[in-house]
């Protein structure tokens, strides 16, 4: 309740409220008295102020001073004597802000029926105060649906944005969701994604679990804040909206490390290759080389290809000094058959810094298959169970090519017994 007051008073008061003027005396020393109060009230010297403003008032019959004077004790939280001040001033005339810090003040104490009463007995039922200050204090009461009524008469006396958000909010509690959107997106049309509205917005929608329009109003929201685009692009890559994501990251030039990670989602690896290139070229960063090698190398993986990443991966090698990258050059070059006595030292290096990793077992098979060793090949890879297709397709041509060595060794076999008879 006491930001909401705080809210509702700097907006319905503070805005409001003028500094004292300086120059225009009731006594000499007055503008020495309004800076030294000033001074004080600045540095959050509220009880030096409040005298000073005290004084000034006594002195002048000036109502700012007075008006100054309990704003510096509701700062205090000295509320009891906010209320009796200000119902002594106003038994004699009516002042506006000082009826409006006694009412802040009962809502400090707690005291809604009392505020409710003099709301109803004393103010200009015309005025935005008296509805948004009904409404907030039947809200408190629990009392939803009066309070909807305050907050929609307030709306269509001033059709202000903090009205509009209070309106909405009682809307929310009285579970009317469908209205309170109805009233937001109108307030959109007319006056585009304001920061606030679109946040109350999006609220809603994600109480909804309607994160379709979430991520179009993350979208919107993109303008104040980058954050927000990347929540919208978070949902259209999850929901598979390839082409919203790469709309959203053009439009608000998001870094192309994103429309990598688009295009690599998408399958269209050579998009995401170009992208790859381009960010090396332009950061010298050999981590979008070795993301380029990868991408031109499942986008086609004939020997052209595998010798142009091979060239590249032995650069990348001697700074990128790990498991992957060891790994990856290694099998190249015995997949592709370029040089797989290299491309097994390279394997050995992943292996003795990563040795449980089945992948690099899978290649070190694969390594000595290709040197015509089924019989390492397998003795290597026959453990192994994985449920990953080119791991048990590498296996089950090792364990063919073991049994043929086998059967070709049992008939020379035969065939020199025969000899010997």
């Amino acid at each position: 309740m006491r930001k909401f007051i705080v809210f509702v008073l700097l907006f319905l008061i503070g805005c409001s409220v003028k500094q004292p003027e300086i120059g225009k005396k009731s006594f000499l020393q007055e503008d020495e008295y309004i800076i030294k109060a000033l001074v004080d009230e600045n540095s959050g010297d509220y009880k030096d102020a409040s005298k000073i403003y005290q004084f000034l008032y006594r002195k002048t019959n000036k109502d700012i001073y007075f008006v100054k004077y309990l704003e510096c004790l509701f700062a205090l939280k000295k509320y009891d004597e906010v209320i009796k001040e200000s119902k002594n001033f106003l038994s004699d005339k009516w002042n506006d802000k000082v009826f409006k810090l006694e009412i802040f003040a009962l809502l400090e104490k707690n005291r809604f029926n009392e505020a409710k009463e003099e709301l109803l007995k004393k103010f200009n039922k015309k005025d935005s105060f008296f509805y948004s200050m009904m409404s907030f204090i039947l809200m408190k009461q629990g009392r939803y649906l009066e309070a909807l009524n305050y907050s929609k008469s307030n709306y269509a006396l001033k059709h202000t944005k903090t009205n509009l958000l209070n309106l909405t909010d009682v809307l929310i509690k009285n579970k009317k969701y469908n209205e309170a959107l109805a009233y937001l997106n109108t307030r959109v049309k007319e006056k585009g994604c304001e920061y606030d509205v679109c946040i109350k917005l999006a609220q809603i929608y994600r109480a909804l679990y309607d994160y379709k329009r979430v991520a179009s109003i993350y979208e919107k929201l993109g303008k104040f804040n980058k954050k927000f685009c990347l929540l919208a692009l978070n949902y259209y890559m999850n929901e598979g909206e390839y082409k919203k994501a790469i709309n959203l990251i053009k439009k608000y030039n998001l870094d192309e490390e994103y429309l990598m990670f688009v295009y690599e989602s998408m399958g269209k690896y050579n998009k995401a290759a170009l992208v790859a290139m381009n960010l090396y070229l332009k950061t010298n960063n050999l981590q979008y080389l070795l993301k380029y090698t990868i991408f031109i190398y499942k986008a086609s993986d004939d020997l052209k290809t595998a010798k142009e990443v091979v060239d590249k991966l032995r650069i990348i090698a001697k700074k990128i000094k790990t498991p992957f990258v060891y790994n990856f050059l290694g099998y190249v070059l015995i997949d592709k058959n370029i040089n797989p006595k290299e491309g097994l030292e390279y394997i050995k290096k992943a292996i003795n810094m990563q040795p449980d990793s089945i992948e690099y077992i899978d290649s070190l098979a694969w390594g000595y298959y290709k040197l015509n060793d089924c019989k390492t090949a397998w003795e290597i890879i026959k453990n192994i169970n994985s449920s990953d297709e080119t791991i048990n397709m590498h296996k089950k041509f090792i364990k063919r090519c073991l049994d043929d060595f086998r059967k070709n060794n049992k008939s020379n076999k035969n065939r020199f017994k025969k000899k010997e008879k």
